[in-house]
């Protein structure tokens, strides 16, 4: 009796899970049937719905373009300003799109990572979908007696690898005579390799960030278009003029980015090689934002002097010129992937500095930090006064530097201008003003405070050479070297003849080049040192090594003829005169010899030449 009773209650407790569940699918089928068994729509309304999803398949069209276009975002991020320092912002203009920077550097050296999820994509065209559909218009229906009403849009947006899937729920209430209608679910798709490329543009993005590929293949430009460290046999200097080099490696970066493609041999130079199915483009042009720096070079001029016609090295019995130039250069690609006639495209930065490239998302020299003190932590209020050598005041641009953050502070008034500066220890305050030295000027600004900032006047004089029994086949390096301060400027005569000078002590040197041949036979050095003798090398016992250095025939065609130096200060009385920088200086007959080579070259080491402002 016992068990016949639960038997029994149990059955009746199965038929009311049962009663439920019928319960439960009847509710769904009443609340879901119109998107599990959506009902058709009647003849007389399908050409509206037609017509909104032609719309709706045109707009998600443009949004894939927009995205495509702008590296994932149809709303960019906020706009990063860049600066004289970094001179990528946080989007790169391509055509008046504005495309962000997948990674990139802001003015005040902060990365900024932009790489957009797959998600995140599809919110901006559902969002984009959204703004959109009102647009949408019945206008060709209403004439035919249909009244249209639209509700609000909610969209949803799957990105595959080859279509993109809109979901759009949105009231689309349809009247015509007497009948209506209400259609709540509206489903397009359009094809398109959106999901693909970006995915391979992931791809692209990773493997740069790992190799740095793009960087080695800059420092491979810069070495071959551009003098770096390596030495010439001549008893001449080397001259190069650094914007002219820089103009040639914006030249020969846009061109060889260009050859670039992910085809073709493995061991091309050009072919990229990457695990990628997407044509690849590369592009640089010349004019968007960049920065080149060389140094040592206080002017566009590069001078490398020679070695081995001075006085006393006629025991090499040749010459040579070595050099070492240092370059800092920052510049934007961007990366293009590409199948059938869709183009998905991202920037990226190239930062070289010191001939080195800079791994991406590393903190640089210049900066300690990802601080942006322009903007956080503490204040002194700080007055800058300019004034000029008769403490007149001038108008200028003042900004403040402190551990690579570089801060606008703004223009003066007046000669005077009181800002807020970040609380900093041994900053400098930069000045810049038309027709004056740009000054930098070590200030502390752990409280507040005032400086006074004295500009020098720059006036530009235009220089004379007269060099005399000159047969005017000559080139003539003069350098200008301010002796208060690190200034110094070289030129080129006749190519350059003007100077920018301010009041102040110079030292002045002057070197004359000619044509000439001078051959000087292959010939062998002997070589000794002295090296450890052993384990006597422990107490300092040493013995002579020799080895014979062999050098090879040599034939210098460019022979120093004539030069000397001179201090002179030039006062503000002088400059500001409307007068020539007349230069005089004495030429040699070209020489025949090594040994009359160094002779000239002992003479113009101690020749004074003629300097005066007439």
């Amino acid at each position: 009796m016992i068990y016949g009773g639960v038997k029994k209650k149990g059955q009746i407790t199965i038929f009311v899970i049962i009663a439920i569940v019928i319960i439960a699918l009847g509710a769904s089928y009443f609340a879901f049937k119109d998107t599990l068994f959506p009902k058709e729509i009647s003849s007389t309304f399908e050409p509206v719905e037609t017509e909104f999803l032609n719309c709706l398949q045109s707009k998600t069209q443009t949004g894939i373009k927009l995205l495509e276009t702008q590296g994932g975002y149809i709303t960019p991020p906020p706009f990063v300003p860049g600066s004289s320092y970094m001179p990528f912002s946080s989007e790169l203009d391509f055509f008046g799109a504005r495309v962000p920077y997948w990674y990139t550097v802001s003015g005040n050296n902060i990365p900024l990572n932009q790489v957009p999820s797959k998600e995140k994509m599809e919110e901006e065209i559902s969002t984009y979908l959204e703004g959109q559909i009102e647009s949408c218009n019945f206008n060709s229906f209403t004439g035919e007696g249909y009244t249209v009403i639209k509700g609000v849009p909610s969209a949803e947006v799957s990105i595959k690898n080859n279509l993109v899937r809109v979901f759009l729920d949105m009231d689309l209430s349809v009247k015509k005579g007497d009948e209506t209608t209400l259609i709540t679910n509206h489903e397009t798709q359009v094809d398109s390799k959106l999901g693909i490329l970006y995915e391979e543009a992931v791809k692209f993005y990773n493997i740069e960030k790992k190799e740095m590929f793009l960087e080695n293949y800059s420092i491979d430009f810069l070495r071959r278009y551009a003098p770096v460290d390596g030495f010439e046999l001549s008893c001449s200097p080397k001259i190069w003029n650094a914007n002219q080099i820089f103009g040639e490696l914006r030249n020969a970066t846009r061109d060889n980015f260009l050859a670039m493609q992910n085809s073709g041999s493995s061991e091309e130079y050009f072919n990229l090689n990457l695990p990628i199915n997407s044509e690849v483009r590369i592009i640089n042009f010349e004019d968007w934002p960049s920065t080149y720096e060389v140094e040592p070079a206080d002017s566009p001029v590069l001078v490398a002097n020679s070695v081995g016609n001075q006085e006393g090295l006629g025991i090499l019995g040749f010459c040579y010129v070595p050099y070492h130039f240092v370059y800092d250069m920052k510049y934007p690609v961007l990366i293009q992937l590409m199948q059938d006639d869709e183009t998905f495209q991202f920037p990226l930065p190239i930062i070289i500095e010191n001939n080195v490239a800079i791994k991406r998302g590393s903190v640089t020299s210049a900066s300690t930090s990802n601080t942006n003190l322009c903007e956080e932590g503490a204040k002194s209020n700080v007055t800058v006064s300019l004034v000029d050598s008769n403490s007149n005041p001038v108008e200028g641009i003042v900004s403040y530097e402190c551990l690579g953050s570089v801060c606008e502070i703004g223009e003066t008034k007046n000669g005077k201008i009181r800002g807020e500066f970040p609380e900093c220890v041994n900053g400098i305050v930069s000045v810049k003003s038309e027709g004056y030295k740009e000054k930098k000027n070590e200030f502390s600004s752990v409280r507040d405070g005032e400086i006074t900032v004295a500009m020098d006047k720059v006036y530009e004089k235009a220089i004379s050479l007269n060099l005399i029994n000159s047969k005017s086949n000559e080139k003539t390096i003069i350098t200008f070297n301010r002796k208060d301060s690190k200034e110094s400027y070289t030129l080129v005569y006749p190519e350059n003849k003007k100077v920018n000078l301010s009041e102040g002590t110079y030292g002045i040197r002057v070197y004359t080049y000619d044509n000439g041949s001078l051959n000087f036979p292959a010939t062998t050095i002997k070589q000794c040192v002295d090296v450890p003798s052993g384990i006597g090398g422990i107490f300092g016992i040493t013995h002579e090594e020799c080895s014979n250095i062999n050098i090879a025939e040599q034939e210098i065609t460019n022979v120093l003829v004539a030069g000397g130096k001179k201090e002179v200060y030039f006062s503000l009385s002088d400059l500001s005169k409307d007068n020539l920088l007349k230069i005089e200086v004495e030429r040699y007959n070209n020489p025949v010899s090594l040994q009359e080579l160094q002779i000239i070259y002992s003479l113009v080491e101690v020749k004074e030449v003629k300097v005066s402002l007439a």
